[in-house]
């Protein structure tokens, strides 16, 4: 199975499909260069809000992550779709997160 390849637009290094990363209005991200790029951005001070948005995009993350891998290990067809449907719920409601998390940072709609 083919994996799909980004490019961090932080550190400059490749994000596999199946790695921690996600997507901000500059692009792709690892998910580590995220946290670092926040941290950044509050100077090591982030706000309590912002840590507990990040932390349930975490948990998240971490789920997309573990289902890709069932995917990957699931023998039946109709389970595979199963994992399919139900991690495509999970990065819908992360986007969403994200979105939301987008406009704690930078502001806007």
């Amino acid at each position: 199975m083919s994996r799909k390849v980004w490019k961090c637009y932080r550190c400059g290094e490749d994000i596999v499909e199946g790695m921690k990363f996600t997507f901000t209005r500059l692009g792709p991200i690892h998910w580590e260069c995220f946290r670092a790029e926040v941290r950044d951005k509050f100077n090591g001070n982030v706000p309590e809000d912002i840590n507990v948005m990040l932390e349930l995009m975490d948990y998240l993350a971490n789920g997309i992550v573990k289902v890709k891998e069932l995917e990957e290990r699931a023998s039946s067809d109709d389970v595979r779709r199963l994992l399919i449907d139900r991690r495509k719920v999970i990065e819908g409601e992360t986007s969403r997160l994200m979105s939301e998390l987008n406009k704690m940072l930078y502001g806007g709609a």
